[in-house]
């Protein structure tokens, strides 16, 4: 487990600068994804709040990659968690789009597990 561990934390380092590009571009993703018009029926209820579930991870995820600092991770953790609020708040301006506090607490709880898994499984190895 420590080789695989240290094999992820050699290649994060490596390619630190791709992730902070993939970080920005994720973010303008999601801007465009969250105050487009459109939306519609679902082929499964509620199936949305997986989707903001798992885009939220997965920036998380990107923002690991960003840094080696367990504080900066955190940071960018705190700030994805107020960014997609503030994309929920934005959506209440758009045609056929609403605000949803299930949406919100769906885009954090993305966050939180993924951050939570690699604050715990020591991918980060130094304090700022």
């Amino acid at each position: 487990m420590t080789n695989s561990l240290s094999a992820l934390t050699t290649f994060l380092l490596r390619y630190q600068q791709i992730f902070r590009i993939a970080f920005f571009l994720y973010a303008g993703l999601v801007i465009w994804a969250s105050i487009r018009p459109g939306g519609g029926p679902q082929p499964i209820e509620h199936f949305d709040k997986v989707m903001h579930f798992v885009f939220y991870g997965l920036f998380t995820i990107i923002a690991a990659g960003c840094s080696q600092y367990k504080k900066t991770f955190i940071q960018l953790a705190v700030f994805i968690a107020c960014y997609g609020a503030l994309m929920e708040v934005f959506q209440s301006f758009v045609p056929s789009r609403f605000m949803s506090l299930a949406d919100i607490v769906a885009n954090t709880s993305g966050v939180f597990i993924v951050a939570l898994f690699v604050l715990k499984s020591r991918i980060l190895i130094a304090d700022e």
